[in-house]
């Protein structure tokens, strides 16, 4: 029997890890916020004397990990509030209708008040159990979820297996984030006793521990209401305080959780103008944790003044996304190829910045535990210029209207873009938003665009979910429009797999229908990192860059 139990005990202590190996318009924004995670590192001197797992070789490479970590961080000192800068602040706390599944734009708040029932281990790339007593299955199709004795709800209610179902069909019907694998993959979720939960799925699914990591893991008292009568009532270590629109969200602890009171007594969350803005406030001691996203230097800047930290990288999450629409250019397969192989990715990186970014048009980047030793679409504008002649001669005019956030590297990056595009012989017309609401509204709501850039956006912890969400051809999350019914049948069969060497050979499959029918550009992995003071302890990565705060406290210096 596979197996996702915990130690027998309380609340399982936060580790020190290295990594081994959409509903309504506010999930929308969230993933416009997200898009734009890995085999690990070997255990380096951080720049205080302290162990660093995750790496950079100062040109724009980052192995993910954690960095600069102490190796004694002393006895947990309890009281105080931590400031945290996410990358924006959901409007609501109410897991399917905003970015829980994803940290920096809502998951690490929602982990904090609902918790989540399992967790991602970055160290062995499981999944084990954190709200959850365990996990378990014999043949990945039918899944036994317990859940730990005595929890219950901040209002006082219990917890109970009719309380998980409730949480699961709440999530499903306001259609949170993951809500289309969940419908794809899951043919029933029932409460067999009060705190056995059997989740019975279609087909079999090895990593599908990984959901209950994400919304459908952050479990809603039935006591909190709907609508407009909504309250935020979780199991998680803090209860929200207050929330200011636009500008922080205050979480205090909640002493009656589980595991025990949590050391800190608050966490602010703020959301500053962009990562180099956070890092600014990082070193001026504005901030004790930042999210800085997407912005090589500072990431390289961070590592090296010495900040404790955990790096993640988003594959393919810088990329050109090309309309596969009836009636767009891109319905052309020879229009999405010339458009690939247009496109070179490290020009365009050292254009944007200034070659420290990690270019690459692989799906997945090579410092991904799921890299195929397939490579992505090459740069070939010669071939380039042959496909688009070919469809010039059947009528096509060569214009591509192309949008893109008008902030200075994304800018950059258009230019490059367009410069590259209209030497193989393109028209590209240039729409710079002046807002990501404008790039939600035209890209993401009216798919009113022939090439934009964003990001796709497959997370290291559950690939399953951005290769479900953004390819498979009845996913309302699939921007692009993309419709293969090979590819349908290899994201199954990636599914279906249970190693990690299977896997890869799948994906292998998957890049190379990819090249043959390209979806979309991929130009560039994303890398991030969040990144603490000193002072603070027992921040603890888990799935898609949610950072779990239960034990997280702060020392005197």
């Amino acid at each position: 029997m596979k197996s996702n139990d915990h130690r027998a005990g309380g609340r399982p202590p936060a580790r020190r890890v290295r990594l081994a190996g959409r509903a309504g318009l506010a999930a929308l924004a969230a993933a416009v916020l997200v898009t734009g995670c890995a085999s690990g590192g070997g255990g380096d001197t951080g720049s205080d004397g302290g162990t660093s797992n995750g790496t950079s070789d100062g040109a724009g490479t980052f192995t993910p990990g954690l960095v600069n970590m102490p190796k004694d961080e002393g006895d947990v000192v309890r009281g105080g509030t931590l400031t945290y800068g996410v990358q924006a602040l959901a409007p609501v706390l109410t897991p399917g209708k905003q970015g829980a599944s994803r940290g920096g734009t809502g998951g690490d708040a929602a982990a904090a008040v609902y918790d989540v029932l399992m967790k991602y281990d970055p160290d062995s790339g499981e999944f084990t159990p954190q709200l959850a007593e365990s996990l378990t299955s014999d043949d990945d199709v039918t899944w036994t979820l317990k859940l730990r004795e005595g929890v219950k709800f901040s209002d006082g209610t219990p917890l109970d297996a009719q309380a998980v179902v409730a949480s699961f069909e709440r999530y499903t019907a306001q259609n949170g984030a993951d809500a289309g694998l969940w419908n794809q993959t899951v043919e029933s979720a029932s409460a067999t006793d009060p705190r056995t939960v059997t989740i019975t799925l279609k087909a079999p699914w090895h990593r599908f521990p990984s959901m209950l990591a994400l919304g459908y893991g952050m479990v809603v008292a039935p006591t909190a209401g709907s609508d407009d009568d909504f309250k935020p009532i979780g199991a998680g270590p803090f209860i929200e305080q207050e929330f200011r629109p636009g500008e922080a969200r205050i979480l205090k602890a909640n002493p009656d959780y589980w595991g025990g009171p949590p050391p800190l007594d608050t966490i602010r969350m703020v959301a500053l103008n962009g990562p180099q803005e956070n890092f600014d406030s990082l070193k001026s001691g504005g901030l004790d944790l930042a999210y800085i996203r997407g912005l090589a230097p500072a990431i390289q800047d961070v590592v090296d003044a010495g900040y404790p930290g955990y790096i993640s990288v988003l594959n393919s999450g810088s990329a050109e996304i090309i309309n596969n629409r009836e009636g767009r250019p891109g319905a052309d397969v020879r229009v999405r190829k010339a458009i690939a192989m247009a496109l070179d990715p490290e020009q365009i990186d050292q254009r944007a910045q200034n070659g420290e970014g990690m270019p690459t048009s692989d799906i997945f980047a090579e410092t991904s535990r799921w890299h195929p030793d397939v490579p992505g679409v090459a740069f070939d504008p010669d071939q380039a210029r042959k496909l688009l002649g070919e469809a010039k001669a059947d009528g096509y005019d060569g214009t591509l209207d192309y949008m893109f956030l008008n902030e200075p590297k994304d800018h950059a990056i258009a230019l490059a873009v367009q410069a590259l595009l209209q030497n193989v012989g393109f028209t590209v017309n240039m729409h710079g938003a002046t807002s990501a609401a404008d790039i939600i509204t035209g890209v993401y709501v009216q798919h009113d665009f022939d090439l934009a850039h964003a990001g796709l956006g497959f997370y290291e912890s559950i690939p399953d979910l951005g290769l479900q969400g953004t390819l498979q051809s009845d996913s309302p999350s699939n921007t692009a429009g993309y419709s293969d019914e090979q590819m349908d049948a290899l994201i199954a069969k990636f599914r279906s797999t249970a190693s990690e060497d299977d896997a890869r050979q799948v994906m292998a499959e998957i890049q190379e229908h990819w090249n043959e029918t390209v979806p979309s550009a991929p130009i560039g992995a994303l890398p991030s990192i969040r990144a603490w003071l000193k002072n603070v302890h027992g921040v603890e990565p888990s799935a898609t860059g949610i950072m779990l705060l239960g034990d997280a406290w702060k020392s005197g210096s």
